[in-house]
Formats: C-alpha cells, sequence, structure tokens
C-alpha cells in the first residue's frame, strides 16, 4: 500500500477533495492539499474592535448615570416619608452626595462584568492574560511609584500656574468626612482596575488593532479628557492635568505593551489623593486640582 495515495487530501482554499493519484494540486483552485491527518496551524484569536470598545465605553458611562439617577430616586422617597412632601429643587445634601458616590460602587461592578464578557468572549479566554497582565522588563512597581509621584508634582505645578476656579466637585470634598472616605475608598478599591480596562484595555486595544497605535493613544486620552471637561470646566488647571494624566497613562500602555503597569501607577496616584482626603480636618478646604483629578476617577 502506497501511503501518499490512500490518503484522503483536502483543498486548503475551497476544502474540496483531491484525487492525488492524478493531480496534487485542486483543479478547481490550483491550490496544494492538506492530508487529512495533519493538523493545520492554529489561527490568531481575533480581538475585539473600535466599535465593541465604544459600546463598552458607553455602557460604563451610562451605568453611571443611570445608578445616579437611582440614588436620587430613594433620595426623594426617603425625603417624601420624612417630610410627605416632594423638595422643590435638588439640592445637594451629606446623604444625596453619600447616595451618590456609593450608587458608583455597584456601576463599577456591573461595569467589570461587561468587561469580563467582552475580553474573555463570554468565559473562553484568560481575561487578565488577554489584556496583556504583566510587568514590561523595564517597568516595575517602583517605576510605578516614581511615576505617580512625578505625575503629583506636575499636578501642583498646573494649580499654582494655570488659571482655576472651583468646581461642584471640589465642593462635594467639603460636605463631610463620610463623603471623603466614600471618594477614597472608591477611587483605590474599584477605579484603578475598571476605569483602566476600559479606556486602555479594551477602547485602546480595539483602536489600536484597527487603526493602530497612534490613533490609539490620540483617540482614548482626548475621549477621556473630553468626558471630564463639563464637571471642570473654567478650571484650565485642573482639565490640563487630567489631559496630561491620561496622555502618560496611554503612551505607557502603548510602549509596555501590558495594562498592569497603568493600573499599578493609577492604583499609587490614587491613594496619594486618598490618604490626604483622610487626614484632611472636617470641613477644611483642600488643594482645588488635586481634588478635581480625585473625584474623576471614583466617578469615571
Amino acid at each position: 500500500m502506497e501511503n501518499d495515495q490512500t490518503l484522503i487530501k483536502y483543498c486548503p482554499a475551497c476544502g474540496g477533495q483531491i484525487d492525488t493519484a492524478i493531480s496534487d494540486s485542486c483543479p478547481a483552485c490550483n491550490a496544494s492539499p492538506i492530508p487529512a491527518n495533519v493538523e493545520q496551524p492554529e489561527t490568531k484569536t481575533r480581538l475585539w474592535g473600535p466599535g465593541t470598545g465604544l459600546v463598552v465605553w458607553f455602557s460604563s458611562v451610562a451605568l453611571i448615570f443611570g445608578f445616579q439617577m437611582v440614588a436620587i430616586f430613594f433620595y426623594f422617597a426617603f425625603k417624601f416619608s420624612q417630610t410627605r412632601t416632594l423638595p422643590k429643587t435638588l439640592e445637594i445634601d451629606s446623604l444625596l452626595a453619600g447616595l451618590s458616590i456609593g450608587s458608583t460602587f455597584p456601576a463599577h461592578l456591573m461595569t467589570l462584568f461587561i468587561c469580563w464578557f467582552v475580553v474573555t468572549d463570554r468565559g473562553r479566554r484568560p481575561f487578565l492574560k488577554t489584556l496583556g497582565w504583566g510587568w514590561h522588563s523595564q517597568f516595575k512597581w517602583v517605576h510605578a511609584v516614581a511615576l505617580a509621584f512625578l505625575l503629583t508634582g506636575v499636578t501642583i505645578l498646573f494649580e499654582k500656574r494655570l488659571p482655576h476656579k472651583e468646581t461642584d466637585l471640589e465642593k462635594l470634598l467639603k460636605m463631610g468626612a463620610m463623603v471623603r472616605y466614600l471618594i477614597a475608598f472608591l477611587a483605590v478599591v474599584t477605579a484603578p482596575m475598571v476605569e483602566e480596562v476600559v479606556y486602555r484595555g479594551i477602547l485602546y486595544t480595539g483602536i489600536e488593532k484597527a487603526w493602530g497605535k497612534y490613533a490609539g493613544i490620540g483617540f482614548v486620552t482626548l475621549l477621556f479628557a473630553l468626558v471630564h471637561v463639563p464637571q471642570y470646566w473654567g478650571s484650565v488647571a485642573a482639565i490640563t492635568a487630567i489631559l496630561t494624566l491620561s496622555l502618560v497613562l496611554t503612551i505607557l500602555r502603548s510602549w509596555s505593551g501590558s495594562l498592569l503597569p497603568c493600573v499599578a501607577t493609577h492604583l499609587v496616584y490614587n491613594g496619594i489623593q486618598a490618604i490626604a482626603l483622610l487626614f484632611a480636618p472636617d470641613k477644611m478646604p483642600v488643594s482645588p486640582t488635586q481634588s478635581a483629578l480625585f473625584i474623576w476617577s471614583s466617578f469615571f
């Protein structure tokens, strides 16, 4: 028996059978055959595109606002149960501030679940490995700490050199210790991971694969900044600092090819702000630009 002639062979292009006794090429498309008992090379996993990244981003923002509306509903329900009348205007007090900030936590959890669903393709791929979870040979924890302190210094410099006026979020910080504790918790526990996965994990990866790294860096940096411009309108210092922070973290993601350095730097940066807030006297005015930068990572 001649093994080469008894093997069933198929065309790699059209999938049709090839009679090797007559020819080793497919009569339809002239392609070389692949024996049936030979494993074909494994194709590279196809990840998500920019459209999916934008859907995930939009979902993360919608969840924040959706849970904010739920918090406001419960606030009005509580006020009605106390006075049997509904407030005519929505004035932010410590209760509403606490409910609003607290609603960010379930929104972050649901956002992380959506990210897991997309990144793992419904559990078919490893979550962290697919995102590129690991240290770069030239960027470890010590570099993340150093970069976070450098960014904090740049923030202070912008505060001293650029125009700034008090924003609504800064006023929120002055409403008591409970508000500051909730913000500190969110900004350290959930915000670094959720935000980096959405912006520099899913969104950046989709854009980079479709249009290249420069498009990814520019789009993610600007989108992140634009989302927060309304919150800090009038504060050139805060907007410039947010834009700088976003640019640095996105470049870090592109250079390292990993999300871990971004999460670590973001975590340390927020941790510096959290420590300052936790030890601040109650109702004490805080550094304006730093507090503004601290809030954005809690909400988005």
